[in-house]
């Protein structure tokens, strides 16, 4: 097996635990009309809904999906306030975000969160690690700390990942006024990839990155066969994960929600069957979904991963959707406020609709 891995070989590797690597293309049942177009973000946490559509899961329910892999965060948000998409599955924060923008749209229930594995008893789940290469200097968050803020982290900004960041270096005695001063912030998850493979490298101008899994896991894969070390800084155990989530039009909730309640039986059973699957199973499905639809040009091409990536790569516990609880929503919410990021106290009753779980 090819320890060395070029970057398209890099990016496919990607995709297989998230429906590729997004770039833009459109998934789409030909035989339905009026689809619903829902737009993903670039993590584990969209795996059911990317399962549920290469497995005829909706269809099987009589849900049209066109699913829109990629875009830029600023491309997506025009897209969805201007009525382009009809839903989108995206991180807390970004979802509040949107509402702060007056988005007529509602939270309509999770769709991933870290869950303990009750068929092994496994409480140990990485979604999101804060990684170094063994150049930096940096052996733990408090070397990072008394180093002094130098715009050292890089991350996606604003998101989730932000909010656990602040919360950890908070931990650690950073004020929240200078949190800020410790990041370089990309605005887009499609930068993720980017920053995987420089942090990979071993190269000076990313030298801690915060990364979602899958990333995480096959940055430390790949650049382990390409004998570069990666250290865990963090991996941001006892604290709070916020649920990634769906946000829904009020006009699809309002026209359509008939198969809304379809997309969620859909949803409850992609998730039961991917739980009930081998994890061979599940990769080499979304490795399927990866490179017929988001790389066609690699099809019958033979994929050269690094020795053992199989059996690092993490696949979770899927959780069935829920409803948010008011206590997540609110404590985005008051960080976006410190953070500046919306202007005004968003109702949680009037930000949810749960009627259709």
């Amino acid at each position: 097996m090819n320890s060395s891995m070029t970057r398209r070989a890099f990016l496919a590797s990607s995709g297989m635990a998230l429906a590729g690597v997004f770039l833009g293309r459109l998934l789409t049942p030909a035989q339905q009309t009026k689809p619903i177009r829902l737009s993903m973000m670039p993590a584990q946490d969209v795996v059911p809904v990317a399962f549920a559509f290469e497995q005829g899961i909706f269809t099987k329910h009589g849900v049209n999906i066109e699913l829109v892999c990629g875009g830029n965060a600023l491309e997506r948000n025009t897209a969805f306030l201007s009525g382009q998409l009809d839903a989108l599955a995206i991180d807390l924060t970004s979802a509040v975000l949107l509402l702060g923008r007056q988005a007529q749209a509602a939270i309509v229930g999770t769709v991933f969160e870290p869950t303990p594995d009750p068929r092994t008893g496994n409480t140990v789940v990485r979604t999101v690690a804060m990684l170094t290469h063994k150049f930096s200097g940096y052996r733990s968050v408090e070397d990072v700390v008394k180093s002094g803020p130098k715009r050292q982290i890089t991350l996606v900004q604003p998101s989730d990942m932000e909010y656990l960041t602040d919360t950890l270096l908070q931990s650690k005695g950073v004020k929240a006024r200078d949190v800020d001063q410790y990041y370089t912030g990309v605005e887009d998850f499609d930068k993720i990839q980017l920053i995987a493979q420089m942090l990979g490298a071993g190269t000076v101008s990313v030298q801690v990155a915060v990364l979602p899994e899958p990333h995480a896991t096959l940055t430390e894969v790949v650049a382990e066969a390409n004998k570069i070390e990666i250290l865990t800084l963090s991996d941001y155990k006892g604290i709070a994960t916020p649920p990634s989530v769906l946000l829904f039009s009020r006009q699809l909730l309002q026209e359509r929600g008939e198969s809304v309640r379809k997309f969620f039986q859909a949803l409850r059973e992609s998730v039961a069957t991917l739980n009930g699957s081998s994890r061979d199973f599940i990769i080499d499905t979304l490795i399927r979904v990866g490179v017929n639809v988001c790389f066609p040009e690699l099809r019958g091409q033979e994929l050269k991963f690094p020795e053992g990536w199989r059996d690092r790569l993490r696949v979770p516990y899927f959780p069935q959707p829920r409803a948010l609880r008011p206590e997540e929503f609110d404590a985005l919410v008051n960080w976006a406020l410190g953070k500046r990021y919306i202007r005004e106290k968003i109702a949680f009753a009037a930000a949810t609709d749960f009627r259709f779980l």
